[in-house]
């Protein structure tokens, strides 16, 4: 008889709280859902871009979805009186630094605003690891961001749907506009060698 096929690895989450006020029962909802889909997860607290990314190298791990719980603006993220402002192309120059993501991997943006073309396009530039960002468009409260990534990751898990028809699923659940982001339509804008990707080489960011 053949042998019988290897059980495929699971997917891992990590979920990167970047706020000192983010709200126990979003980091519970989410949590809840990566164990219902059978996705093995793991929560950091993200206050120094280096000690981070010493973090995720001495795990070891790759990730299929990063959630981030934060605040937000064009700009970057951090602390909601804006005492504290992480770039986004730094942070996204730090995934890759750290080598942490496995290929087709989504950025989960629990933030407002993080569904912005800007934000997605300022990630897909500083590493080239990342090949989709989601978020919400407007202002949300904490429950409607968990909810729909809740919609976002049942449809990608257990519909096999495509990240385009998840994220519209989560937009209809939740009355808010939600977008997923694709690098392939990213470099779509761009000539053959116009990109110039932060290498890996040159150590942490800056």
């Amino acid at each position: 008889m053949p042998e019988p096929e290897p059980e495929p690895e699971p997917k891992r989450l990590l979920i990167i709280k970047a706020s000192t006020d983010i709200c126990a029962t979003e980091i519970g909802h989410i949590v809840a859902v990566a164990e219902m889909f059978g996705i093995k997860h793991c929560t950091t607290e993200l206050t120094d871009l280096g000690e981070f990314c010493d973090n995720l190298c001495t795990a070891g791990h790759r990730y299929d979805y990063l959630y981030l719980a934060t605040h937000s603006d064009l700009t970057g993220f951090g602390e909601s009186d804006g005492s504290t402002l992480i770039e986004w192309e730094r942070f996204a120059e730090t995934l890759c630094t750290a080598a942490c993501l496995n290929p087709g991997s989504i950025l989960l943006l629990g933030c407002c605003r993080g569904g912005l073309k800007k934000v997605a396009n300022q990630l897909f530039y500083g590493c080239s690891d990342i090949d989709y960002v989601c978020g919400p468009r407007w202002t949300v409260k904490d429950l409607d961001i968990s909810v729909g990534f809740h919609i976002f990751i049942y449809n990608m898990e257990v519909r096999n749907e495509q990240p385009s028809t998840a994220v519209k699923r989560a937009s209809k659940g939740t009355g808010y506009d939600f977008f997923c982001h694709d690098r392939v339509e990213f470099e779509d804008q761009y000539n053959p060698g116009e990109l110039n990707y932060i290498e890996r080489s040159v150590g942490l960011p800056r």
